[in-house]
């Protein structure tokens, strides 16, 4: 009876690997050209955190009072910015502080500087460009968003390449497609031995959405990937090297006219990163985030910084349109979901 038992619950453990088998080559191999959406994608990572978990503080935390550091004394609202969101928000930021006649200082920064100075309490207003993760949500502290932007996927500016479906991306960053001439259509534009040259920036892992819309962690990225620490350097490794494929957010880099000559963007799912319908309906997968956070609580909250951050989210159709921010009153119309003023769901 025990040796029956035992030869049932392996012949259980046999059929489920078979289909974990049976699957994955079914993700792999599948036409990508009609099937991407009809197969659950078990390699997106979650676009977003739950807004009710909150990074919970002790007391003497949260009796902190706002001090900011000595080169902001004497200012009325210290943000500090990510370096994605700084070249857009920026010209907002000044035209409020002229119009109101206040002193405001700037910084930019990364994702997490911008945090770090959240958590120290020295700013009043971070951003970043990454949706927020549970270690942001701070007691007292809410997000809001901006607008989102295309995350955009590059090939070298003289490769014969000028679109792909998600899936042939996720199966390129895997390491399962090594070749361009395996992609159907580009068999006759690249010759057999021709390999593809995986470019990452892996920023930010601890946090949800950006690039983990691509593949969810660290650990799904393929050995042959090219991992480089800096947007720019982004940009020139897959400027300098044909056969190259990489992704970047910060547009403002892409509209230098030097790298314009180095990279282009290409079509995902046969949608255009440019096309705002496309990006703000979910038929473009990509993109990343125009987050900045103010204090609630009443010891923090600056009134000042408050009116900035609702003069940002009214006025962000005035963004220079070459940067791609698509504001969050356009993301409400096509379903996208909100907490207050935080898009904490696709649509």
């Amino acid at each position: 009876m025990f040796m029956d038992r035992l030869l049932g619950i392996n012949m259980k453990l046999l059929k489920f690997f078979m289909f974990l088998s049976l699957f994955h080559g079914c993700l792999s191999f599948v036409n990508p050209g009609i099937a991407a959406e009809s197969i659950p994608n078990i390699f997106k990572g979650q676009p977003f955190s739950n807004p009710d978990e909150l990074n919970d503080q002790p007391e003497s935390w949260r009796q902190q009072t706002i001090r900011y550091r000595d080169q902001d004394q004497g200012v009325e609202i210290a943000l500090l910015l990510d370096q994605n969101i700084y070249p857009g928000l920026l010209p907002m930021v000044e035209k409020f502080a002229k119009e109101q006649k206040i002193k405001v200082v700037v910084r930019e920064g990364t994702c997490g500087p911008a945090a770090e100075g959240v958590f120290k309490k020295e700013i009043d207003v971070g951003g970043s460009c990454c949706p927020t993760a549970k270690v942001d949500r701070l007691p007292g502290l809410r997000w809001h968003t901006v607008g989102i932007s295309p995350l955009a996927i590059l090939v070298n500016h003289a490769d014969p390449v000028d679109q792909l479906s998600a899936e042939q991306v996720r199966e390129i960053f895997r390491g399962k497609i090594t070749r361009w001439a395996q992609i159907p259509g580009l068999e006759e534009k690249f010759a057999k031995d021709v390999l593809i040259r995986p470019v990452t920036r892996l920023h930010c892992k601890t946090r949800p959405g950006h690039w983990r819309l691509i593949l969810d962690n660290e650990e799904m990225f393929g050995p042959r990937i090219n991992e480089v620490g800096t947007i720019i350097d982004m940009v020139i490794g897959v400027g300098n090297n044909r056969g190259s494929l990489g992704y970047v957010e910060n547009w403002h880099v892409l509209n230098d006219p030097k790298m314009k000559n180095l990279v282009k963007t290409i079509k995902i799912n046969q949608q255009d990163p440019g096309d705002v319908e496309a990006v703000s309906s979910g038929k473009y997968p990509f993109y990343w985030m125009y987050n900045v956070s103010t204090w609630s609580d009443s010891h923090l909250a600056n009134p000042k910084a408050q009116q900035l951050v609702q003069y940002l989210i009214d006025h962000a159709d005035t963004v220079d349109p070459s940067l791609h921010l698509i504001p969050a009153s356009v993301l409400r119309k096509h379903g996208w979901k909100f907490n207050g003023d935080e898009v904490v769901g696709e649509p």
